[in-house]
């Protein structure tokens, strides 16, 4: 990156550290509201799998997914049909949860980098008006190169006080955690990491509950990410020879296929005991009493290709990752789940199809808590989506992985129908006429003005997001 290009990066990160640090403070006046006399604050739940795609729901259409407890928060509360990952990798993702900030904002621009300090994430917000906060599950912020990660007490934690959080692990039948010390230790009773971590949860939603003290929790499950650890009954339910595949699948080497099957059967095992894991949340909360003083909100960070597209991805030979793969501007790597319930505000059974990402997620949820976010942050609010009004008017969504500076990445824009991209991935897709992305028109004689329109899009949002990059980069690449 040009040294005047960081310098003012730098200097806008530090405005935005100033006054989101300001906003945290317990009783200052930025980042409160008082609520009426005899309210309550409500809880608030995020449920964030990793890799969880947007099409695989039975909300969403897909009849071969198990999916009867997404299905009801759906139902209970309101499906965006049209969310995104910006930008569709595990780090970048989580960034812009915590912070509200585009991947070239907060600079986690790839995998195994760490979060910019000073960065303050909306649970200090929830912390610094007298929520107790709790995270368990992946991290992926701390900048670990290492498989495991121990994230000390204090800032890096951004926020989250009762924390059984790594760096990441990616280990589902092993079940362990840290202890303060930051020593692994297995974690008894348990052969599948998420039945702890719903457990967790419980206990710390019922020992709040019984305080008085509103709670907000982040649960981030690993499935249905690789590896391919998943309890039998679940894989029972989808055999592979079951599957009706979609067109580019189909069109792969029958060797291929078999393998691309035995990889759903995984996937939707994986997504099924996610599913299964949110029933009983669900459950548990209602014994509590909570389940109706919560706001759940689903979603994932990006989603998984499948063995879409898995003969026409550059990078490695590697055929695994070809075959499982993500960042990159296909509808099944970027378009991701989110849900979200709470009866108090949000009216039962609607589907949106406004375009929105996950820079807006931070923001929603303290808005629909009652507080204030920033100023700075980089979403927009879907909290008046979800009591009945209207979303943020967009025309069109920025995506993108990497800084060009540093390492061959790619940028896009995605306007609900049409994806183009430039750089590492040079693609035109029609999302109405072309669903299963079969047709690049990327460069077609009979695609030049849409292409020149949706170039001259990508520019304004590249301006509006701030993207230090130079596009002309990429273009030529």
């Amino acid at each position: 990156m040009p040294r005047a290009t960081e310098v003012g990066r730098r200097r806008f990160l530090g405005m935005l550290a100033g006054t989101a640090a300001a906003v945290a403070l317990p009783g200052g006046a930025l980042g409160r509201k008082e609520p009426a006399a005899g309210a309550r604050r409500p809880n608030v739940l995020v449920i964030q799998p990793d890799q969880h795609r947007g099409m695989t729901l039975g909300c969403a259409g897909d009849e071969q997914a198990w999916t009867p407890n997404l299905d009801r928060l759906a139902a209970e509360g309101i499906r965006f049909s049209h969310a995104v990952s910006s930008s569709p990798l595990c780090a970048p993702f989580r960034g812009t949860m915590q912070t509200g900030l585009y991947w070239h904002t907060h600079g986690v621009t790839r995998n195994n980098r760490q979060l910019e300090p000073g960065l303050t994430g909306f649970a200090e917000i929830f912390a610094g008006n007298g929520y107790a906060t709790g995270y368990i599950g992946k991290w992926h912020l701390d900048g670990s190169g290492s498989r495991l990660g121990f994230v000390p007490e204090g800032p890096r934690r951004q926020g989250w006080q009762e924390w059984n959080g790594y760096e990441k692990s990616h280990e589902y039948v092993d079940v362990w955690r840290f202890d303060a010390a930051g020593t692994r230790i297995r974690v008894p009773g348990y052969d599948w990491e998420p039945r702890w971590q719903t457990d967790v949860l419980l206990d710390f939603a019922r020992r709040h509950g019984e305080g008085g003290r509103p709670w907000l929790f982040y649960l981030a499950y690993g499935p249905p990410h690789n590896p391919r650890q998943c309890p039998k009954r679940f894989l029972q339910r989808f055999p592979p020879g079951d599957f009706e595949l979609p067109p580019d699948i189909r069109a792969l080497p029958r060797a291929r296929e078999r393998e691309v099957r035995r990889l759903w059967q995984v996937y939707y095992g994986q997504v099924a005991a996610i599913d299964h894991e949110v029933g009983r949340i669900l459950a548990g909360l209602d014994e509590l009493g909570a389940l109706d003083d919560t706001v759940v909100l689903y979603c994932s960070d990006h989603g998984d290709r499948l063995g879409s597209h898995a003969l026409e991805i550059p990078g490695s030979g590697d055929e695994e990752f070809n075959m499982r793969g993500k960042a990159s501007p296909h509808a099944t790597a970027f378009r991701i789940p989110l849900l979200v319930r709470w009866p108090d505000a949000v009216p039962a059974g609607r589907v949106s199809s406004a375009l929105v990402c996950g820079e807006d997620l931070a923001q929603t949820l303290l808005e629909l808590a009652g507080l204030e976010a920033p100023s700075g942050v980089q979403g927009r609010s879907l909290a008046a989506a979800c009591r009945g009004g209207d979303a943020p008017a967009r025309t069109a969504l920025y995506l993108g992985v990497g800084l060009r500076d540093v390492d061959r990445g790619w940028r896009a824009v995605w306007d609900g129908r049409y994806v183009y991209s430039i750089g590492r991935y040079r693609v035109l897709y029609d999302h109405v006429e072309d669903p299963y992305e079969l047709r690049n028109e990327f460069g077609r004689a009979s695609h030049v003005e849409l292409q020149r329109t949706l170039r001259a899009r990508l520019a304004e949002l590249a301006t509006e997001t701030g993207d230090p990059s130079d596009l002309s980069a990429y273009a030529a690449s």
